[in-house]
C-alpha cells in the first residue's frame, strides 16, 4: 500500500521546523552527576536523576513556543497569548511550575498567574511543545553518559513515556523512539512494548511503501507502532520525528483498522 500525502496543514509543519531550531546553551539544563551515575535502571532517569533547568530561561523558551504556536494556530490565538501572559513571574513559582511539569504533577498550572481561567487543553498541548525542547536537550545530555542496554523496557529510560515510532537497523535490530525526549533504546522485536505481550498468535504487521513502513499490531492491547525499516529505505540516518509526522497517513488506516495509539494513552 502506498503512503497518501501527510494530512498535516502546512502551517502546522511549518511551525513545527521553527520549533526545531530552538536551540538551548548547554547551561540551561544541567545534570546532577551522582545521581545519574547511581542509576540503577529501575525506573527512569527523570524520576532519580531529573535535569536541572534553569527557570527564567524556561519561562522566556515558553513565551518563544507560545507566541510561535499562537502564529502558526489563529484557531488558537487568543488561548496562547492569554497562557502567555499567565507565566508566573516570580522565581519561587517559575522553579515550581518547572519541578511539577517535569514530575507530571497535575498541579503544575497552579503555579501559573489566575490560574482558574486556564483551559486543561491548551496548558497541556502548550507546555508538550516546551517540554519537548527541555527534555530533548537532557536526552542528548544523558546518552554520553548512560548505557540505556539494560533497560530492556517497552516505555522511554529516560522519561517513561509510551514510544511513538520505531526503526529496525540494518541488522534488523528494533529501537523504540520517544516522541517527548526524542530518545531512542533498544527492545525486542517479538514482543508489544504497550503490554509485554509475546504470544506470536498475538502479534503481526502490516507492510506499506514497498516495505519500507511496517505497523506493528497487538491483537492483546489493540495497540499499534509505525516503524521505519532501514533495510528497504534509502535514509542513511532517519529522523522520527519528521517519519512519524510524514506517515500520520498511517495513522488514519490502523484506527480505521481498531487498534489504537498507545502513545496518548495515559
Amino acid at each position: 500500500m502506498a503512503l497518501k500525502e501527510p494530512v498535516f496543514p502546512p502551517r502546522l509543519l511549518d511551525c513545527y521546523r521553527k520549533l526545531e531550531k530552538i536551540e538551548l546553551p548547554a547551561a540551561v539544563v544541567a545534570l546532577d552527576g551522582a545521581a545519574v551515575a547511581s542509576w540503577d535502571g529501575k525506573s527512569p532517569l527523570l524520576e532519580s536523576a531529573p535535569p536541572l533547568i534553569d527557570p527564567d530561561r524556561f519561562i522566556a523558551v515558553a513565551q518563544q513556543v507560545f507566541d510561535l504556536l499562537a502564529a502558526h494556530l489563529p484557531e488558537m490565538e487568543k488561548d496562547l497569548q492569554c497562557l502567555g501572559k499567565k507565566l508566573p513571574a516570580g522565581t519561587a513559582a517559575r522553579a515550581g511550575l518547572v519541578h511539577a511539569l517535569i514530575s507530571r504533577d497535575a498541579r503544575a498550572v497552579t503555579f501559573m498567574q489566575d490560574y482558574g481561567e486556564i483551559a486543561p487543553d491548551v496548558f497541556g498541548f502548550a507546555f508538550s511543545h516546551v517540554l519537548r525542547i527541555f527534555l530533548g536537550a537532557y536526552a542528548r545530555r544523558l546518552q554520553a553518559e548512560v548505557d540505556f542496554a539494560r533497560w530492556g523496557r517497552g516505555s522511554c529510560p529516560v522519561c517513561g513515556s509510551k514510544p511513538i515510532f520505531s526503526r529496525l537497523d540494518r541488522t534488523g535490530r528494533r529501537f523504540l523512539y520517544c516522541g517527548l525526549c526524542g530518545t531512542e533504546w533498544r527492545f525486542v522485536r517479538a514482543a508489544c512494548p504497550f503490554c509485554g505481550n509475546t504470544a506470536p498468535e498475538k502479534l503481526g504487521f502490516y507492510l506499506f511503501e514497498k516495505g519500507v513502513y511496517r505497523v506493528y499490531v497487538c491483537n492483546g492491547c489493540r495497540g499499534y507502532l509505525k516503524t521505519l525499516d532501514e533495510r528497504a529505505a534509502d535514509h542513511a540516518v532517519p529522523n522520527l520525528f519528521w517519519e512519524d509526522i510524514k506517515t500520520v497517513p498511517l495513522d488514519m488506516t490502523v484506527l480505521r483498522l481498531g487498534f489504537v495509539n498507545k502513545s496518548f494513552a495515559i
